[in-house]
């Protein structure tokens, strides 16, 4: 119950600082392991966007930072991606690793669907996964 309040609080705070084009993002798939997948990405230009992940089951979770550069935008962080991300699960170490993915954004450029896939190592040698399938809407636009 504390990590669910932690969270909310944590996208009440980043809904007050929306600026430019930010997204919010939920993984439905978790849903269905009774946990939950959420995720914020903020748009530094048309073509580079920061996006911040964090995965809640029972008996464990990760969280996830990563920097996803988009080849060939039409609305501003749409389209196909690469990146590298950071980041821990509850049984690894924190690691690095590269990843790509495909984001599909609706005609009113609101709705968006994303998808991702990633590989890593930990610091202590074991593979680090990256994996998202997310459904989000977006505030502002380029």
């Amino acid at each position: 119950m504390k990590k669910f309040i932690l969270l909310s609080l944590f996208f009440v705070c980043a809904i007050f600082s929306l600026r430019a084009q930010t997204e919010i993002k939920i993984n439905p798939v978790a849903l269905l392991f009774t946990g939950i997948g959420v995720g914020v990405e903020y748009g530094i230009n048309n073509e580079f966007g920061i996006d911040l992940n964090a995965l809640i089951v029972e008996g464990g979770g990760g969280v996830w930072v990563a920097g996803k550069y988009y080849l060939n935008p039409r609305q501003g962080l749409d389209r196909f991606h690469v990146g590298i991300f950071a980041g821990a699960i509850s049984e690894l170490a924190p690691g690095l690793g590269f990843m790509i993915g495909q984001k599909i954004v609706s005609s009113s450029n609101r709705i968006l669907f994303d998808i991702g896939v990633g590989v890593g190592r930990s610091f202590d040698g074991g593979v680090l996964p990256y994996g998202r399938l997310s459904i989000g809407y977006r505030f502002g636009s380029r």
